[in-house]
């Protein structure tokens, strides 16, 4: 359960902070392992040198013990947390991690690809966190497949795991990159159909944000994101849809401008902790030596005085990049859409909870 109390004194601190103009994180992101499974294109974990891979995480991951130690600083700031990856459900101390975020009162999400949870307790991941993200680009194998890099026994697998969620009662959704691979099941409205089937009480859409380090691009042309903004905002209208954690004005910015628009990027209200305890200010585009900070040694109030969060000022590089659109917007924009949205998800199961939010 949310502990209200908490909650409530970390969002009257952030107020206070912004009242003197102290810009503070207000939500966790940590990214639990350099290593993933899946072959994504469109995420740098997606690296098709495994081997390498691996034992690139095995030198820079960081242990229990250290995470625990980031877990305690964060915790004097933040109001919830995500926990993601590379693929987090890989790491051997993933239970123990969560366990030990819920002992903090720290509201957890866990973001998954969902290839893994039939590996794991499902019941006691349900004890410890309020709901699970599961990325599924496509409801259907082909297109799963050729985003994911994946073959046709993995996407069977998934599909299996999201069932066992549904079987163990694991509140859950579905959140979905739109890439030029996956655009039709968003037109003709089957990628909702199927998530219901699967159990989803909600899903979440948006369109990928290319990479700068790679020559390629995987959004899809102009014409067709309008098409799919139309389509995704005519569902939504819809008596009995699924719940779209993201607001409609996403979609209709996309329309109007082909891109969203926001006056100032917010990516300073997340604290976003790298697989080996950085934090890169303002934010991964600007990866460099100079705008790494380690959490390990540094506090959050040192590394949230850097004077590299100017960037973020005037940045407006990310064009249809959602956590960066989301945190960017006023609270106004998005709030009563994503509670109703995260109410519905938790109420099934977890109905203290659900009106404690």
């Amino acid at each position: 359960m949310v502990d209200t109390i908490r909650t409530i004194k970390l969002l009257g601190k952030w107020g206070a902070n912004m009242a003197v103009g102290k810009r503070r994180p207000l939500v966790a992101v940590f990214s639990m392992t350099h290593y993933c499974n899946y072959y994504c294109p469109m995420c740098p974990f997606g690296d098709p040198d495994k081997e390498g891979q691996i034992k690139f995480a095995k030198a820079h991951d960081l242990t229990t013990e250290q995470w625990k130690s980031i877990f305690d600083k964060v915790a004097k700031y933040c109001v919830w947390c995500i926990v993601e990856g590379g693929e987090p459900t890989s790491r051997p101390d993933f239970m123990e991690l969560v366990k030990y975020l819920h002992e903090l009162k720290m509201p957890v999400t866990l973001i998954t690809n969902c290839s893994l949870l039939h590996t794991i307790d499902l019941d006691e991941l349900k004890r410890n966190i309020q709901f699970v993200t599961c990325s599924i680009d496509s409801v259907f194998e082909e297109p799963y497949c050729k985003v994911r890099g994946v073959n046709p026994q993995t996407y069977s697998r998934v599909m299996d795991n999201l069932q066992l969620l549904t079987d163990h009662k694991v509140p859950h959704y579905l959140n979905s990159v739109i890439t030029k691979y996956n655009t039709q099941e968003f037109i003709d409205q089957t990628y909702f159909d199927r998530a219901r089937e699967l159990g989803a009480g909600a899903v979440s859409l948006t369109f990928v944000e290319d990479r700068s380090d790679v020559d390629y691009s995987l959004l899809p042309d102009a014409k067709t994101m309008k098409e799919v903004s139309r389509s995704v905002l005519d569902y939504m209208k819809k008596p009995g849809a699924l719940p779209l954690m993201i607001p409609q004005e996403y979609f209709e910015q996309v329309i109007e401008h082909g891109r969203t628009v926001f006056d100032e990027c917010g990516v300073w209200k997340s604290i976003f902790v790298n697989g080996n305890g950085t934090v890169m200010v303002p934010c991964w585009k600007f990866n460099s030596p100079e705008n790494t900070y380690n959490l390990l040694e540094k506090s959050v109030d040192e590394i949230w005085s850097a004077p590299q969060w100017d960037i973020a000022r005037t940045c407006h590089d990310c064009k249809v990049l959602g956590c960066i659109w989301y945190s960017s917007q006023p609270v106004t924009t998005f709030a009563r859409n994503y509670m109703r949205g995260l109410s519905k998800i938790i109420s099934q199961e977890k109905p203290e909870l659900a009106e404690a939010i």
